[in-house]
């Protein structure tokens, strides 16, 4: 069962800083060192004009109405670097927009209503509720308005005239009813951002769980392959093994009605047929390992060499294995072991297509920049309409319970995996050629590999 989704008011923020994006830590980073320079700047600026002003702690004649505006604003705006600096988002966005917002009304409250200062707190009411979220947003909003409304009975000068007090209240309650109204339309948009969040997270976590089943689709999928090769190796072994073990009994026989020179030689015999017979048995291991490895730069021609020594002592004797390989050929960037389970693929159904004597080829080469190999046989052949389906999953021509129809499709997996191609030419009763053609690495990535 699926958690729900749980948004809180650090949603917004946990979100920009969960996407690791550049600019979403290069912003972070900015607004951190600007509320350090707002810190410091207003901090100094407040200490001047106390310092050097005659009327100015607090007065409308003084820059920014004084010093005092500027140390009230000067210890929220460092709080607000220290949240940021320890990753405190919300924390730190509220601060700051608590500094701005008492900087902004205390250097306006001894102006009046009439300071075209006023109209910033419009824009920072809307800010403060997109990013803060509604509550902190509107209670922001809601001091700010307050204090608004009551620097109406605060003029600067002499006063405002009994003629302009109508203008002036009319003016101030216009201006907090657009600020209200800021917060509102903040509100809402924070509001529709939280949503998105929420259908992004429900997005993801599906995506997620779809990329899971998928995954877990496709081990199946390789394990039924890997299943299915090593049953057909296991049938060729096994016939290959009984055979052995015929030589070998053979041997304990003749060593029993022999001498002791004779029975030296034939235990001599008998360890050199063991020997034969252990890369089987190895290439079985290696074929039932789950692990299938990993792409690099590799000769190839070394893998086909031991596929070819290791094919010949599990095919039958009715069956002649060649190969011609070149004496050189550029490296390439694939998994060796996928090659050795691909070639093992295209050999047993090529065996299984041959039927009493035939012949079975395994060749190489390299042409404008792309390395090839080739597995061709004598075989019955493949129809053409038959041709078409071969690499489609589950797709066999053999009767039922002998084959899955997984063999090909690993093969053609296993080569468009390593930016390859594989192609089939095949006429019936005269046998089948598959293809797998792979990009060869340049000189200067090959010697870097």
């Amino acid at each position: 069962m699926r958690p729900p989704l749980r948004l809180s008011e650090e949603s917004l923020f946990g979100f920009l800083t969960s996407t690791g994006l550049p600019v979403v830590s290069s912003l972070s980073a900015l607004i951190r060192w600007i509320s350090l320079g707002l810190a410091v700047g207003c901090g100094l600026f407040g200490l001047a004009c106390f310092v050097f002003l005659d009327d100015g702690f607090w007065s409308v004649h003084a820059p920014w109405s004084g010093a005092l505006p500027s140390l009230v604003a000067a210890p929220m705006f460092a709080t607000a670097w220290h949240h940021w600096r320890h990753r405190k988002l919300q924390k730190a966005a509220t601060w700051l927009f608590a500094a701005l917002f008492a900087l902004s009304m205390v250097a306006n409250a001894p102006r009046g209503g009439f300071s075209p200062a006023w109209y910033v707190h419009p824009v920072l009411c809307l800010l403060a509720t997109i990013c803060l979220g509604v509550i902190p947003g509107l209670s922001l909003t809601m001091v700010a308005v307050a204090v608004l409304l009551l620097s109406a009975w605060v003029t600067p000068g002499d006063g405002v005239p009994i003629e302009l007090l109508p203008e002036l209240w009319v003016h101030v309650t216009s201006l907090a009813a657009v600020s209200l109204a800021s917060a509102l339309a903040g509100a809402i948009v924070n509001r529709l951002l939280f949503m998105t969040l929420i259908t992004a997270e429900a997005q993801r976590r599906k995506n997620l769980e779809s990329s899971r089943a998928l995954r877990y689709r496709e081990k199946l999928l390789r394990h039924a392959l890997r299943v299915e090769t090593i049953g057909d190796l296991a049938g060729l072994v096994c016939h290959q093994l009984r055979n052995t073990f015929q030589v070998l009994l053979g041997h304990v026989t003749m060593g029993e009605m022999s001498d002791d020179r004779e029975r030296v030689r034939r235990l001599g015999l008998i360890e050199e047929t063991v020997q034969q017979t252990k890369p089987l048995l190895d290439q079985l291991m290696v074929m039932a390992h789950p692990d299938e490895g990993a792409p690099a730069a590799i000769a190839i021609l070394p893998v086909l060499r031991d596929f070819a020594d290791q094919a010949r002592l599990v095919l039958p004797s009715s069956i002649q294995l060649d190969y011609d390989l070149p004496t050189e050929l550029p490296p390439v960037w694939i998994d060796a072991r996928g090659l050795v389970h691909a070639l093992w693929n295209l050999v047993i159904n090529a065996r299984q297509a041959i039927h009493g004597e035939g012949r079975i080829a395994v060749r190489c080469g390299c042409d404008q920049g792309r390395v090839w190999v080739e597995v061709a046989d004598t075989g019955c052949g493949i129809p053409e309409d038959v041709r078409g389906r071969i690499f489609d999953p589950y797709f066999t021509t053999k009767p039922a319970g002998q084959g899955t129809g997984l063999g090909l499709t690993a093969v053609a997996r296993f080569v468009r995996g390593s930016n390859g191609s594989i192609d089939v030419a095949s006429e019936v009763g005269r046998g089948t050629t598959f293809r797998m053609v792979f990009p060869a690495l340049p000189a200067a990535k090959a010697e870097s590999a």
